[in-house]
């Protein structure tokens, strides 16, 4: 009964909140991360009518805990880069707990969350944390969580066509609470106030942190948060409560003008921004077009640019540096020797020393 207990997630939800039990922050790390793993995990299999609701407990669990008075900023950004690993495919496989170095042991953390809690061995599938591939093979574990974490982002990501049901709405309400957390304001109420200060208000770190989470989970748009503000025209009926819809954000009149400030403010940015973009799209065009009017020519030229490298299993992965050294070594463009083939001559022996 033990063994089964510790393979739940309740179970190291406890570890988590009782202080007496984890009274360091890497224990209670640690025991986050393993809650997110046994919950994305859970969503590994398609099931049928079925909704992968792993991930989104687990960003809640974290979320909540990052919202607590007594949690210490430490555990705080190591909560927020573990929400961030969920969502990376990295929550299994990557030795988050050994990011704690603001506690006079810089080198000995440092190493730890390089090679792991128990050295060399306890990291990725190459020895380390600083892991390149993740293959079933090696790191079962670790596709069991991203397949579930997967399920769990295209969850998130619903546009929400059919509507908006009980499960979008709990999205909704978790995206409303991150975006006003990672803006600096309290949680405890959704309506405007300018005195409100939270969390992110003094934490620079944190908040690039959250930010990212939100740009990596809804790149342009939320639908869930779009979808529920449209509820906000029936506000005050039962429906609209008992689908929680009042505590999703709300964009009031000053809060529109004030954006709209911003955005002609930002403007000149955000064009520096897509000139950027686009001149990088550009630079990969050119290295294309350079390969191919190469190869018209000697190839046996030293300083000739290299092919481009496809996005293979291995890239898709997180293995960028395998894949790229795998593909060119097969095309022999690395300066080694391509060897497909080895053959094996054996002579006849003479009998004589």
């Amino acid at each position: 009964d033990d063994l089964e207990e510790s393979s739940t997630a309740q179970f190291y939800i406890d570890i988590f909140d009782d202080r007496r039990v984890a009274k360091a922050d890497a224990v209670r790390a640690a025991a986050a991360q393993a809650v997110a793993c046994i919950c994305c995990a859970a969503d590994r299999n398609d099931t049928p009518n079925t909704e992968p609701m792993g991930l989104l407990f687990s960003l809640e669990f974290m979320l909540d805990r990052i919202l607590e008075s007594k949690t210490s900023p430490g555990l705080r950004l190591t909560l927020a880069l573990l929400m961030m690993d969920a969502c990376t495919g990295k929550i299994c496989s990557l030795q988050r707990v050994g990011c704690f170095t603001g506690q006079g042991k810089l080198c000995g953390q440092g190493a730890r969350f390089t090679n792991g809690p128990l050295g060399a061995s306890c990291g990725g599938d190459n020895g380390s944390s600083m892991l390149l591939t993740v293959a079933d093979s090696t790191l079962p574990a670790a596709n069991a969580v991203n397949d579930g974490a997967r399920r769990g982002l295209r969850l998130l990501k619903d546009p929400c066509k059919e509507g908006i049901n009980q499960t979008q709405a709990r999205v909704a309400r978790f995206a409303s609470r991150l975006w006003r957390t990672m803006n600096g304001e309290t949680v405890n109420s959704f309506a405007p106030q300018s005195n409100a200060v939270g969390i992110c208000a003094h934490d620079g770190q944190l908040r690039c942190q959250l930010v990212a989470l939100w740009q990596w989970i809804w790149p342009r748009h939320c639908f869930q948060v779009m979808r529920s503000q449209s509820w906000h025209t029936v506000e005050g009926t039962p429906q609209y409560y008992a689908m929680g819809m009042d505590q999703v954000i709300k964009a009031t009149a000053e809060e529109r003008e004030a954006a709209a400030l911003d955005d002609q403010d930002l403007a000149e940015l955000g064009s520096a921004v897509d000139e950027e973009i686009d001149k990088q799209k550009w630079r990969g065009e050119m290295a294309s077009e350079a390969y191919s009017n190469c190869k018209k020519e000697d190839m046996t030229v030293v300083g000739q640019p290299l092919p481009l490298v496809k996005k293979d299993d291995a890239w898709r992965l997180g293995g960028w540096v395998a894949s790229t050294s795998q593909q060119r070594r097969a095309q022999g463009a690395d300066g080694g020797s391509a060897v497909t083939k080895i053959r094996l001559l054996v002579s006849k022996s003479t009998g004589t020393a």
